[in-house]
């Protein structure tokens, strides 16, 4: 694969999909090629640049995931170890179920925790905070009989980190494994907010060209979460550490830790994400050994995908919402180029609904995830999907109660999800992009 034909394919890609700029890096396994392409932002001249941080948004859990494994690898914690007894803010009951949960729940996704708790103020800065006031949460199910994502999960774990290494998060990030992969850290607003260039987000309209710049808003309290920010040349340094081609790859997680990293997790069904989940990453393709990770936050995305086995890799970072449409372009491009990166194709069966029928009338309600509602209501012909943020997406309705979500006010890839059905008693669960929602109301 030559650098022309990757930096034609990006530049091609991003102005089919009205993205003002993005980074491509790849590594097919015997070369490592890196392009970039447009702007920072929309109706500014300064260029992206192969170091140009864009925001990482999820991908920042992979990341926070082999930091926290990295530690188990140094026997400060027991993947199985109860958090409860290592952070001691987190004071719940033993009969509690919190009391049950494990970092390998965490990381995996199947602790019950809610996926966006928040605490009252945005900009309160400690995880110690927010860890307390998680403990005070329900579980959603019993913890490791269930996936649901959750951003709160990967947030206590930043805590943990904190509690083991006496750094806070970022810093502990920046002195464990940024800085020994070659990393500069660039997480906007902590200590390790760097100089570097950073790209703006950008909000495209379903169907139309006009990218329009958006500001990143994350809480604080959401770092180790979606926090962090960088290059495809960083991703790609990370995916080059669990493949073992980077250099100091023995020297920062051991084969053993790199490969427990790597495993399935036998109760982690990502239906709507992923084809099934390891520890911090996704995993990509019926059998075929991806894995990985997919970011949006605020008008950026990003992608990363690696094959141990291969130590092919591949990197993607983008800073409008439409980086999601070109994702699976550029992996069917890159497949037939010989490089047969795994994605998480559609779930959806070949039949559909067209309309709201019996089914459809099933499913409508209220579904909830912590604080946040999700509501299921008939709009003209069809179904609408919306919560109390402002989130607003038309459902196409299939068979087998699965679905399909688009937003109505940015061009971005459909959303995958299905409803489950309790016995007798209809429609108990929604579960959307691998979060577990359940029905609290039926429509009026």
């Amino acid at each position: 694969m030559e650098i022309r034909y990757v930096a034609e394919l990006l530049r091609t890609l991003a102005e089919d999909h009205a993205v003002p700029g993005a980074q491509l890096a790849v590594d097919t396994g015997s070369q490592v090629l890196s392009v970039a392409t447009g702007v920072l932002r929309e109706g500014c001249p300064q260029p992206v640049e192969t170091s140009s941080a864009f925001a990482f948004g999820s991908v920042t859990k992979a990341f926070t995931a082999t930091l926290a494994v990295q530690l188990a690898s140094d026997g400060d914690i027991e993947l199985d170890a109860p958090v409860a007894e290592l952070l001691p803010n987190w004071r719940v009951p033993q009969v509690s179920a919190l009391a049950r949960v494990t970092l390998r729940h965490l990381l995996s996704h199947t602790s019950g925790l809610v996926s966006d708790h928040q605490l009252g103020d945005p900009m309160e800065r400690s995880l110690a905070h927010y860890a307390a006031s998680v403990a005070g949460l329900p579980l959603l199910f019993e913890p490791g009989s269930r996936f649901s994502y959750a951003n709160t999960g990967y947030n206590v774990v930043g805590r943990l980190v904190e509690e083991i290494t006496g750094l806070p998060w970022d810093a502990a990030l920046r002195d464990f494994l940024l800085v020994p992969l070659g990393i500069t850290p660039h997480i906007p607003r902590t200590r390790a907010d760097s100089a570097r260039t950073s790209a703006s987000g950008h909000v495209v309209q379903p169907g139309g060209r006009a990218a329009t710049p958006v500001d990143l808003f994350l809480p604080a309290t959401w770092a180790p979460a979606g926090g962090l920010a960088g290059s495809a040349e960083d991703l790609l340094a990370l995916a080059r550490l669990h493949t073992g081609a980077h250099p100091r790859a023995a020297r920062l997680l051991d084969a053993e830790h790199r490969a427990a990293m790597h495993r399935p997790q036998l109760d982690a069904d990502a239906f709507g994400l992923a084809d099934g989940w390891a520890l911090g990453l996704g995993r990509y393709g019926a059998d075929d050994g991806w894995l990985g990770h997919d970011g949006t936050v605020d008008g950026s995305t990003c992608h990363l995908r690696f094959h141990p086995e291969t130590g092919m890799a591949v990197a993607l970072t983008t800073n409008s919402t439409t980086g999601t449409l070109l994702w699976p372009e550029l992996v069917t491009r890159l497949r037939a180029q010989g490089l047969p990166v795994a994605d998480y194709d559609s779930p959806l069966p070949s039949s559909r609904t067209a309309a709201p029928t019996v089914d459809a009338c099933r499913v409508l309600g209220d579904y909830a995830n912590g604080d946040t509602l999700f509501s299921v209501r008939p709009h003209g012909s069809g179904v609408r999907l919306s919560d109390r943020t402002g989130l607003v997406a038309n459902l196409s309705l299939h068979d087998q109660m699965v679905f399909s979500a688009r937003r109505v006010d940015s061009g971005h890839a459909p959303w995958f999800g299905r409803f489950l059905v309790d016995g007798d008693n209809g429609t108990a669960l929604m579960q959307l992009t691998g979060r577990s929602a359940t029905r609290v109301a039926t429509a009026a």
